[in-house]
């Protein structure tokens, strides 16, 4: 009998993971960041950006002329919870990783390592993440760390947890930089690379996969 109840369990846990997926088409977008964005903010972004559709919704994303380090690594390591990483415009109805609905609106995109502890099992294969934050509210560009971020993205979703897009993979993301693919858990990513930059200084690039479509619900 517990063995059923196990697998009972972990039957339902693997199909809120594989949810289907809807179709993904992306393009460059050669447009400004909005003006909803605070100055001091879109003075830190790329002047173009990148525009997702995903089923219904419009994803136009702008990433962050180079993502600050705190301490020489790879990838994401000596990237500081809350450092701002980007911006981006939701148009239609999206849901984040969690398949909490975001409403359509303009919010920073935001580094935050998933906790941990018993409360985030089974969330993501791994451990980063982009927190989606109002921009409206998030008019600073420097380093929020993780409560200061959390505390911000609550106020997406209106839930004790932040709203959020899983980076998956990290690093080394397969295939050319825009293309679409879908993880083990046929969620569908995009691959982007954005440059790195440590005390003002070129740090190299990351190139990560972001899940745009597909919830986990754990």
């Amino acid at each position: 009998m517990v063995l059923k109840g196990v697998a009972a369990v972990l039957c339902v846990l693997a199909l809120s993971s594989t949810l289907a997926t809807a179709q993904t088409k992306v393009d460059p977008l050669p447009e400004k960041p909005p003006s909803q964005i605070a100055p001091a903010i879109a003075a830190v972004l790329q002047p173009s950006g990148t525009k997702a559709i995903v089923g219904d919704a419009a994803l136009d994303i702008w990433w962050a002329q180079a993502i600050a380090l705190s301490a020489e690594g790879s990838g994401w390591s000596g990237v500081e919870s809350g450092t701002l990483i980007g911006a981006m415009r939701v148009g239609g109805a999206y849901k984040e990783i969690r398949g909490k609905v975001v409403a359509p609106g303009v919010y920073t995109l935001r580094y935050g390592l998933q906790p941990q502890n018993g409360d985030h099992l089974g969330i993501s294969t791994f451990r980063e993440f982009l927190v989606i934050s109002p921009a409206a509210v998030d008019t600073d560009p420097k380093v929020l760390g993780f409560d200061g971020v959390v505390a911000l993205s609550k106020q997406v979703i209106g839930t004790s947890h932040p709203a959020g897009m899983s980076i998956d993979p990290p690093e080394d993301a397969p295939g050319a930089l825009l293309s679409t693919y879908k993880n083990d858990s046929g969620h569908a990513g995009i691959v982007f690379e954005v440059p790195r930059s440590l005390n003002g200084r070129a740090a190299g690039t990351v190139k990560f996969g972001l899940i745009v479509s597909g919830t986990i619900v754990h």
